[in-house]
């Protein structure tokens, strides 16, 4: 999946306008605008995944980037603000919602509203290799489920394995990042112009 959003100008329409000036200075103060305005667009979408996220990684928040080499110049007014690839495929359900299959057996989904508990700082299943849990020994697998030995000898269910897992939309990725384009961008060009003509004076 490959979630992205492209940023343009009417760089061409404010030439016709324009003079001199403009025409020399304008598609530099053009892509910085772009560019603080991609930068915002990053920050807003980083915002909402920390808030409807149930403690995201830092590698999570992260994901979504504007590296130095999809920025805008004055040569190219655009700018790509997107999902890194790695973290594309676990979040797709995030923003797409719908059902998401095992690629073998099953998956194993956190118990927490039936009295589990997340199993590190972000809410993540610690890693499931050979039938085993890694570097747990109060920890075990039994009938398709995770189960976590109690200091009086009870026993917690921690997830259980499923066929699959409905997921239900939580993010859209286009109506943040829109949203944020419209609200700040004409505002972004007016400040970027202002200061070119400041340093030409």
């Amino acid at each position: 999946m490959t979630i992205t959003i492209q940023i343009k100008s009417n760089e061409k329409e404010l030439k016709k306008k324009m003079g001199l000036f403009q025409r020399k200075h304008l598609p530099k103060a053009t892509a910085n605008a772009i560019n603080e305005i991609g930068a915002k667009v990053v920050n807003a979408e980083r915002a909402q995944i920390q808030k409807k996220l149930d403690r995201p990684t830092p590698f999570t928040i992260k994901s979504v980037d504007m590296p130095a080499k999809f920025r805008a110049k004055p040569n190219d007014l655009s700018a790509l603000v997107f999902i890194k690839k790695i973290a594309q495929d676990y979040l797709k359900h995030v923003y797409q919602g719908g059902i998401e299959r095992p690629a073998k057996s099953k998956i194993f989904a956190p118990v927490s509203s039936a009295g589990g508990e997340r199993l590190n700082a972000y809410g993540n299943l610690i890693g499931l290799k050979a039938k085993r849990i890694d570097s747990r020994k109060d920890m075990f697998l039994n009938k398709n489920a995770l189960w976590k030995r109690e200091g009086d000898g009870g026993l917690k269910l921690i997830a259980v394995a499923k066929n699959f897992i409905k997921h239900r939309k939580l993010l859209d990725f286009f109506k943040i990042g829109f949203g944020v384009i419209k609200k700040n961008y004409d505002k972004e060009l007016d400040k970027q112009i202002k200061k070119a003509i400041r340093r030409w004076i």
